[in-house]
């Protein structure tokens, strides 16, 4: 049986009607556009790519720590380099000389020389100069061996820190590139919301700065890194002492900086620069990164807590405070924040280590 085919006018109809459809719906407001995240979905988001932020700074600091310590091995395995292809350098030209001093007496055999010489008792004093020559020649050209071996190991360590470095170099690179595009998205959301909710973020930031400058007193820069004993807001009366109360007051004289990340003072932080300089105020040093911050001292048990001790979170580590007491700390927490007094119970608590 033949099979029926739709009257060309109809077929045409129903095309025209499909185009116009899908046009309409290509232009409807909404229709593939994501709609705007409200204020708490933007701040759920925001602050989940502020810690994947953080987390890639401690990385990015703990990545500088290594190539300051492969850039010093470099140097020091450079030097030795180069002093090694003089040694073989000075080493060779001296069997050079010994080998010329060792052919004057000729290609003769010793006995058929002994048996032709005018003077005998003269070549056998030659003779056995020559064969002292020929026991030194011995000893240098196995020294010169052993330098050959030594410069050969100097020239492959040096290029493997090379090859190091560049791979650090190269992971430097990897993590800036994710911090900032963490910041970027972050930014990204925050500009996707109302105006309204934009004020209110900008209003609680401000907030918080207002607060922590509060807390510090707003002591004039000059001032901010000295111990203060009394006085405003800022100041520490604790019961810490010694060096542990000058890295607290540090500390405090910090309240209401701005987070950066890589930074460490004396005008932006990063968490483990905050630290870093606090601690330094007090004649400790510390290396610039949370997790090497961790290793860096004797751990302390939670209800063992003293104002000084440096307080861990997260696992793995990536984020450290001061601690002040009471349950809190002050921290840099991440970027778009400034340095804040905060309870150490608001994050995933890791562990203490007392500098």
């Amino acid at each position: 049986m033949a099979s029926v085919r739709p009257p060309r006018r109809f077929v045409l109809t129903l095309l025209a009607t499909l185009v116009a459809g899908s046009s309409i719906l290509a232009v409807m407001p909404g229709a593939v556009a994501e709609p705007r995240p409200t204020l708490r979905q933007a701040q759920a988001r925001v602050a989940t790519l502020h810690h994947e932020a953080e987390v890639a700074t401690e990385r990015y600091n703990e990545v500088r720590l290594q190539m300051v310590d492969v850039q010093r091995e470099l140097v020091q395995v450079t030097k030795r380099l180069k002093q090694a292809k003089a040694e073989v350098g000075g080493m060779q030209a001296a069997m050079g000389q010994m080998a010329a001093a060792s052919y004057k007496s000729g290609g003769v055999d010793m006995a058929m020389q002994l048996m032709f010489a005018d003077d005998p008792q003269a070549f056998l004093e030659q003779a056995t100069a020559l064969d002292q020559l020929s026991r030194r020649q011995g000893v240098t050209l196995r020294r010169i061996t052993a330098a050959r071996q030594q410069l050969a190991q100097d020239r492959l360590v040096v290029d493997q820190q090379r090859d190091r470095l560049a791979a650090l170099q190269s992971q430097l690179r990897a993590e800036k590139s994710t911090i900032e595009d963490r910041i970027a998205r972050a930014e990204s959301v925050v500009a996707s919301l109302r105006a309204a909710d934009r004020a209110r973020l900008e209003a609680a930031r401000r907030a918080a700065v207002s607060d922590a400058l509060a807390a510090r007193g707003d002591a004039p820069r000059a001032s901010r890194t000295t111990l203060r004993t009394g006085g405003g807001g800022g100041s520490y009366t604790g019961p810490a002492s010694g060096r542990a109360a000058v890295a607290v007051s540090t500390a405090y004289a910090q309240l209401g900086d701005p987070y950066v990340y890589g930074a460490a003072g004396p005008n932006a932080f990063d968490c483990s620069g905050l630290t870093s300089f606090a601690w330094a105020a007090a004649g400790v040093s510390l290396p610039h990164s949370s997790s090497a911050q961790y290793g860096s001292g004797p751990h302390v048990s939670r209800s063992a807590l003293q104002p000084g001790d440096l307080v861990f979170f997260y696992s793995p580590i990536s984020h450290v405070g001061i601690y002040i007491g009471g349950g809190k700390m002050i921290d840099a927490p991440h970027p778009g924040t400034s340095v804040r007094i905060t309870a150490i119970s608001q994050l995933p608590y890791s562990g203490a280590v007392r500098p």
